[in-house]
């Protein structure tokens, strides 16, 4: 009989702790689904902080909660930000496409004409020359910017001649200069060297000379100097076109950006994107000084030593 009481008691206690651990749980599964619906709904109430301002597992709970709910927001609002830049971009490149591809279209049925005169056949063939190399600039520029944010540039490095770098970013622009009329120059040692890749670093300091030669206007001038450093060579690029306000140096290397100021010239925005990142994965970087009306001065640091 004694023990039978002994078992008794023992199941009852059992029975009262499974009761109370049980009403504890249930309260505590509440409390976490209300203030899960709350945070959920963005109804964020200050005072409630005042009742779990004590260490306890809810308290806990709901500060992760709450935490989590801003991660979320947060990752929701710039993914909206993302893809109305997307749309803005692709509006943009549709744009910029569109009006090399319309005046191909146009100059073509223009030579279809059979009373056309053989100079004007001429003079079409040559704006659809124009026209096509847009395109292709167009093109290439996307293709270039695609293959930085994927990663698949291969850098071939070594001590390179940096004149004979200069040679090929100034061949890609001194037709473009000469139509404008502007007068370029380079002062560069022939002994100068850094360690980069000759072909990547002249599209990146090609790209910064044809922004030069675009916003640069007739009868103007760009220099090139280059000198040495204890660490770095720098190339110094000054032209004497519109120049950029300070608030916009660091926008002008942003992916796409362009100034409402120069939206009527031709271009996407990605040239001095793409010479940074080209410049950053070679260890070098890129510095600007400019003020509008009195031009800009670009400058190019690489790397000496590998």
């Amino acid at each position: 009989m004694k023990a039978l009481m002994i078992l008794l008691l023992f199941g009852i206690l059992n029975l009262g702790y499974y009761l109370y651990f049980r009403r504890k749980f249930v309260r505590y599964s509440e409390e976490i689904l209300r203030n899960t619906r709350r945070i959920m709904g963005n109804e964020k109430d200050r005072s409630l902080y005042r009742e779990y301002s004590r260490e306890t597992l809810t308290s806990k709970v709901v500060m992760e909660l709450e935490k989590t709910e801003d991660i979320l927001r947060n990752r929701a609002l710039k993914s909206e930000q993302e893809k109305e830049k997307l749309q803005k971009t692709i509006s943009e490149i549709a744009h910029q496409v569109k009006t090399p591809l319309s005046n191909i279209c146009m100059y073509h049925d223009m030579l279809s004409d059979p009373d056309i005169s053989s100079g004007e056949a001429e003079k079409f063939k040559e704006i659809i020359g124009r026209q096509l190399e847009k395109l292709e600039f167009l093109i290439d520029s996307l293709i270039k910017s695609s293959r930085l944010e994927s990663d698949m540039i291969k850098l071939n490095m070594g001590k390179v001649n940096i004149f004979q770098v200069l040679e090929l970013a100034v061949n890609d622009v001194v037709h473009k200069a000469d139509r404008k009329e502007i007068e370029l120059s380079i002062r560069c040692g022939q002994d100068m060297t850094a360690v980069c890749d000759v072909k990547w670093t002249a599209e990146a300091i090609g790209n910064i000379l044809d922004n030069a030669v675009k916003y640069t206007p007739e009868g103007g001038n760009i220099s090139i100097d280059v000198s040495p450093g204890e660490m770095y060579a720098k190339i110094q690029i000054r032209d004497t076109g519109k120049g950029i306000a300070s608030g916009h140096y660091n926008d002008i290397f942003k992916r796409f950006y362009r100034e409402s100021s120069v939206s009527e010239e031709e271009g996407l925005g990605l040239g001095l994107y793409i010479a940074r990142n080209i410049i950053a994965l070679q260890r070098g970087y890129i510095m600007v000084h400019s003020a509008p009306g009195q031009g800009s001065c670009f400058s190019v640091f690489l790397p000496q030593q590998g």
